[in-house]
């Protein structure tokens, strides 16, 4: 076994000095770019190398697992998929170490830390093929070197009486000695044509609290707190139910909701949990791959989620939207792009303001971004709390006015039990 460990770990040292030279001598190499496009090139070949390194980083220690008997079982992960008019998507990731039930009479603060750390220290499987079944129709993908697959089926059956969820069957290809353990059921999101709007809101500091703008409040409820001490914003569960359902919760689900965000998909379960704990509609979570690839987690800002919700408004080509965002990262600046880009299909943009009682510069950038919104016919509203995101849904004809006592007293009823006067 001594023999195995040390001849994975020269082999992984190997290949770090390869990619090391490799990089060196690319570099040399751009002398003779001008200096207009040195920067660009040179942060192409840093992020090219880090991305490199990972990948070798993590294959190296595939490897020296394999040799020590310790490669573990590969098992599915699914996330939500959603169906469109004629497709059906489904994705997931392929894990030796997927999330476990949550057990919440344990939240001390130390289990909190090692259940975060297992969470970021995923053991991916890559090359795994993964076969998917959905209203009996059957497709495959192999999952990437993060272990990452996504699978697109036909729709055969359109399934429009209602917003309905229906379970899609995922397991490991047959022929593999994991493939019995492997059966898992990823929940399928249909949306009915009788839709009135769509619903994309952000996550952080939008539905759920984060202190996004501050990074020592925010490391540590990402640390130390889990899915049951993380605190939603007041009346946001009830908002969003009553938008879901066209205003009257006796009615069948109506409206679709999607989640976008910055957090990676390795919090998944953590907001999942979330959801569910807090009663706040549960929607696909579009979330962001952790690595060092140049669309992942070295990509400045937040862009990727203007590419979310251009992907969502493409797929979904007939379905006016509502976005809801909030006022501490990037979310004005790109809900406008995507207010310019497309036009009257975006009916709103809410924008949560994250220090309500005080004028800051967030409401001043987010000034800048109401002109350029309304110049291109959709209207952007910085918000305070749920009751006035409800009032003007009510004003535009989102929400009946009948529902605004209830959106009220959810929101007291949240707000006394953060106190815990409840």
């Amino acid at each position: 076994m001594e023999a195995s460990f040390w001849s994975a770990l020269r082999s992984l040292v190997i290949d770090a000095v390869n990619l090391t030279s490799h990089t060196y001598f690319a570099i040399l190499n751009m002398t003779d770019v001008d200096d207009g496009k040195w920067r660009s090139e040179l942060k192409a070949w840093v992020t090219w190398a880090a991305s490199s390194a990972d990948d070798l980083a993590d294959a190296g220690i595939r490897r020296m697992r394999k040799r020590l008997g310790r490669a573990g079982v590969p098992k599915i992960q699914p996330y939500m998929g959603y169906a469109t008019k004629d497709r059906i998507r489904v994705h997931g990731r392929v894990l030796t170490n997927p999330p476990l039930d949550p057990d919440f009479s344990k939240d001390d603060w130390l289990q909190n830390l090692i259940d975060t750390a297992r969470r970021f220290a995923s053991d991916e499987v890559p090359g795994v093929t993964v076969v998917a079944n959905a209203q009996g129709t059957v497709g495959t993908s192999v999952s990437d070197v993060e272990g990452y697959f996504h699978i697109d089926l036909p729709r055969k059956s359109k399934r429009s009486e209602e917003l309905l969820w229906s379970a899609a069957e995922l397991r490991i290809q047959q022929g593999s000695a994991d493939a019995e353990q492997s059966a898992a059921f990823g929940e399928v999101m249909y949306t009915p044509p009788h839709a009135a709007y769509g619903i994309i809101s952000d996550v952080d500091d939008t539905i759920l609290h984060t202190g996004a703008t501050d990074v020592t409040t925010m490391a540590k409820l990402t640390l130390f707190g889990n899915a049951r001490t993380r605190a939603p914003l007041d009346g946001v569960a009830e908002l969003y139910r009553l938008m879901q359902h066209g205003g009257d919760l006796q009615q069948p689900h109506t409206n679709p909701i999607f989640y976008v965000s910055s957090s990676p998909w390795n919090l998944y379960d953590l907001l999942e949990d979330f959801l569910e704990l807090n009663a706040i509609p549960k929607g696909p979570l579009l979330l962001r791959d952790l690595g060092f690839d140049a669309n992942k987690f070295l990509k400045s800002g937040h862009d990727h989620k203007l590419d979310k919700v251009r992907n969502l408004m493409n797929l979904f080509d007939t379905l006016p939207f509502v976005l809801f965002g909030d006022s501490g990262q990037d979310d004005p600046r790109l809900y406008a792009m995507a207010a310019e880009e497309f036009g009257e299909r975006i009916k709103m943009i809410f924008i949560r303001d994250i220090d309500p009682d005080v004028t800051s510069d967030h409401d001043a950038k987010v000034a800048a971004y109401v002109k350029r919104s309304e110049a291109a016919g959709v209207p952007l509203f910085l918000i305070r709390d749920s009751n006035q995101a409800a009032e003007i849904a009510v004003r535009h004809g989102l929400l009946p006015a009948d529902v605004l006592n209830s959106i009220a007293e959810a929101t007291r009823r949240d707000e006394n039990r953060k106190r815990g006067i409840l």
